[in-house]
């Protein structure tokens, strides 16, 4: 005797495939699709129950069954094929769609139910600084009245009602914004030598109602709301009022010639530090994140522009231009592979060199850099723990520009570094050993490549980058007295060190040379030269004329 077993899943699955095989089923479904995407909660009533759960209910037999003792025998195999064709039977009429089966239909609801409360996701997302109230029982809105306030009191006093751009600076801190950036706040009102209360108003209402933070308020102003970012020349007329009216910097008026030198230095640096992108261009999160705005802030607070060793330092200035100005040769503010290969005696490995002409760091491939190209790479150079600095020389070595720095690429560099030790005259370090050193610094997650990440992650980045790039500096770090770092000493960067040691050699080598100054000499011998055929001339006159 068999026993048959139903398969309860597959009769459950035929049950579903047979109401949804209805076409009122699906229109209700499709309706309440809608619903749901709408956010409305729709009412599913079952219709016809008693129907509905004899449908679902095994079938009612009109004859008592059989018990197995009264069923007359069979053999195994008939009784077997027997229950296949029932089985068969069974199913092909599941599947098929019967007119007569009842469905969940949407019946219309005589009460009137709440809709669910519906959940609000909070904003999270400022680009333009979170927004701060302006009802006007509001603590902003009245420092904001205040302001203006204090603002119109300022244009009163002017002829016309109109402020003069020098002047504008009182009209900078009535705001609230720091003192220096009044050039940009003046260009963004007016485009004249004056500014009126209603361009002022204009500007200031736009101001408050779309930016919300200083960055943004930053980048509005300088790019006289044109753009989301900042552009090098956006900074120029800002630095150049820096050049006239910071008192630390008023012995440049008599030097106008280093204006120009100046901005850009300044401008290079800003965007050295500030711009984590490789586009030259600054945005919102970029000063956020970074320290310009800060060191605005602190600007008119300190006499000494030396003191603000950010971007505004003048002594830094002067380290970069004259650096510049010897591997210049023809001073046409352009170098070229050879004249940058001269750079601190040769000192820098010159595939590396090679690679900052191949558009590693520029914008394209090119034979000549520019000055602004030669202040990113000293910056780079002298301070290879700055994050941009790390992201620069990582482009340098990675030479296929898939993003790791492998170990052939690391033998490529470390070739040229054993021609300079055997110039130098130093014991050699295999190639095998420098490797394991610069793995060992790194600690990289696969063995067999460096990724950016790994050295960034790194906590001596210069060392790293100076076994494959520069012999000197790697030799000197390993000659270096441990405790040379006194204690209670301000933290210096690798940067600020190297520019007052420069600067201090410059400034002793032209003191040095006031002793020599042979240009002195040669011009009183021209004047006495001048004196002595003066006389001659006079002499020669009067006894013609005797």
């Amino acid at each position: 005797m068999v026993t048959v077993i139903p398969d309860v899943k597959v009769k459950i699955n035929e049950l579903i495939l047979q109401w949804l095989s209805d076409d009122k089923v699906l229109d209700q479904l499709n309706s309440d699709l809608s619903l749901i995407l709408k956010g409305k909660v729709p009412e599913i009533v079952p219709t016809n129950r008693a129907h509905l759960s004899r449908s679902l209910s095994p079938p009612h037999h009109k004859h008592p069954v059989s018990s197995p003792r009264s069923s007359p025998r069979v053999s195994s195999s008939a009784s077997q094929k027997s229950l296949r064709r029932s089985a068969a039977s069974a199913a092909a009429a599941a599947r098929t769609p019967s007119p007569a089966h009842s469905t969940l239909t949407r019946q219309p609801s005589t009460t009137t139910t709440a809709a669910a409360p519906k959940e609000e996701i909070p904003p999270f997302y400022f680009p333009f600084g979170k927004p701060t109230s302006s009802q006007p029982e509001s603590p902003n809105a009245s420092a904001n009245t205040s302001v203006l306030e204090k603002v119109k009191g300022l244009f009163a006093e002017c002829p016309n009602g109109c402020i003069q751009k020098k002047d504008f600076g009182s009209v900078t801190k009535a705001v609230g914004f720091p003192l220096y950036w009044k050039c940009p706040f003046f260009e963004a009102c007016s485009t004249t030598d004056t500014c009126s209360l209603e361009q002022f108003t204009k500007v200031w209402d736009d101001l408050k109602s779309r930016c919300h933070d200083e960055a943004s308020q930053f980048v509005r102003l300088l790019s006289k709301g044109e753009r989301d970012y900042l552009v090098e020349g956006d900074f120029k007329n800002l630095i150049q009022d820096v050049i006239d009216t910071h008192p630390g910097m008023t012995f440049l008026d008599d030097a106008p010639e280093f204006h120009a030198r100046y901005i850009e230095t300044v401008t290079a640096r800003i965007f050295y530090s500030t711009s984590r992108s490789w586009r030259l261009q600054i945005g919102r999160g970029d000063l956020r994140e970074g320290s310009f705005l800060k060191t605005m802030a602190v600007l008119e607070d300190e006499p000494d522009i030396n003191q603000v060793s950010d971007y505004f330092s003048y002594e830094h200035f002067y380290v970069i231009y004259c650096k510049f100005w010897e591997i210049d040769i023809d001073h046409n503010l352009e170098v070229s592979l050879e004249d940058m290969k001269k750079h601190a005696d040769g000192t820098v490995n010159p595939r590396a060199i090679e690679r900052l002409f191949q558009g590693t760091v520029t914008q394209k491939t090119t034979d000549i850099l520019t000055y602004s190209d030669f202040i990113r790479f000293l910056l780079a150079e002298e301070d290879k723990a700055h994050p941009t600095a790390i992201e620069y020389w990582f482009r340098v070595m990675d030479l296929d520009g898939d993003g790791y720095i492998s170990l052939y690429e690391l033998e490529y560099f470390y070739q040229a570094q054993l021609e300079k030790m055997r110039l130098l005259g130093v014991e050699e370090c295999s190639i095998l050993d420098c490797i394991c050193q610069a793995l060992d610094l790194v600690r990289p997650k696969d063995e067999i490549k460096i990724t950016l990440s790994d050295v960034k992650k790194c906590k001596q980045p210069s060392q790293f980058f100076n076994i494959f790039l520069n012999i000197q500096k790697f030799l000197d770090h390993e000659m270096r007295d441990p405790f040379s770092n006194k204690e209670g000493e301000t933290p210096m960067t690798d940067w600020e060190k190297y520019a007052a040691r420069e600067y201090d050699d410059l400034i002793a080598d032209e003191e040095y040379n006031k002793g020599y100054d042979y240009e002195d000499d040669f011009e009183e011998e021209e004047e006495e030269d001048k004196m002595i055929l003066g006389n001659l001339a006079k002499s020669a006159v009067e006894t013609y004329t005797k």
